[in-house]
């Protein structure tokens, strides 16, 4: 008898989430074209587009707003300042190495844990970057870098747009938890596989400290509950500026929160 109440309660549970969760189709982030004869005004507005769209950027980034909630410093004068703040570095160097390599430096005052932006999840190209760096130069400074300018970390990225990072809507809803943390860049703030805290708090045991309600409402309402050391409006800035609200289904959501509370740690 227990076993069939626990039962309803789950269904009905799920049922709850089924009717507050809107049914979309899957897409990936839209990809910015880029081609070699772009002026540098327009390399600059695509790069800005891919800061706010698939770079995921002002997730933990502000922009012009110091002293601001955000995870990691403000963007709003790194073109005038990349260039003074590692010894040697012009600013295109400090900002490639920002881009590509986040955790050999990090600004006092800030932890590290931003991921590079060239490996999955993010997976920009090294064309994509350039635009990236183009528009941070012309945040204070002035843009100087071009599609053709060379990186010593370039050849890293992929040749081409990263895949997709969810499949065909077809076969979305048959992936499993740990499928899904990709698909969404879960793992862009979050560590899975150990204690250590990045632009997020671990989830390596997060099914030990959280009940599955409480894992769903720091889903969909991450400002309910903030974890102690962490700003409000970080998480839920990133789920909108990835769509992720928009993109995920109810079955979706019923096995990422399934996949997240079974992680107990060690």
């Amino acid at each position: 008898m227990k076993i069939f109440a626990f039962t309803i309660l789950v269904s009905a549970f799920y049922s709850y989430v089924g009717q507050w969760v809107p049914q979309k189709e899957t897409y990936p982030p839209e990809t910015v074209e880029l081609s070699a004869d772009m002026t540098t005004e327009e390399l600059v507005a695509a790069g800005q587009e891919i800061v706010a769209g698939k770079g995921t950027c002002l997730g933990c980034h502000t922009i012009g707003q110091e002293g601001g909630a955000l995870r990691f410093p403000d963007l709003g004068n790194i073109g005038a300042v990349a260039g003074t703040r590692r010894e040697g570095y012009s600013d295109v160097e400090y900002l490639a190495e920002s881009l590509y390599e986040p955790n050999v430096f990090i600004v006092e005052g800030f932890n590290p844990g931003m991921p590079a932006v060239h490996r999955p999840p993010i997976g920009l190209t090294d064309q994509e970057i350039l635009a990236v760096i183009a528009y941070l130069q012309s945040l204070g400074g002035t843009p100087t870098v071009t599609l053709a300018t060379e990186l010593r970390w370039q050849g890293q990225a992929p040749a081409t747009p990263a895949a997709p990072a969810t499949p065909s809507p077809g076969g979305a809803e048959a992936m499993d938890g740990p499928a899904l943390v990709q698909a969404y860049l879960c793992n862009t703030c979050h560590s899975f596989d150990a204690p250590t805290p990045g632009a997020g708090p671990s989830l390596y045991d997060v099914g030990r400290r959280l009940s599955k309600a409480e894992i769903y409402e720091a889903i969909m309402e991450p400002d309910a509950v903030v974890a102690e050391g962490y700003a409000p409006g970080v998480m839920g800035a990133t789920l909108n500026a990835t769509g992720f609200y928009d993109r995920i289904t109810s079955a979706q959501l019923k096995t990422l929160v399934d996949y997240l509370a079974s992680l107990q740690g060690g």
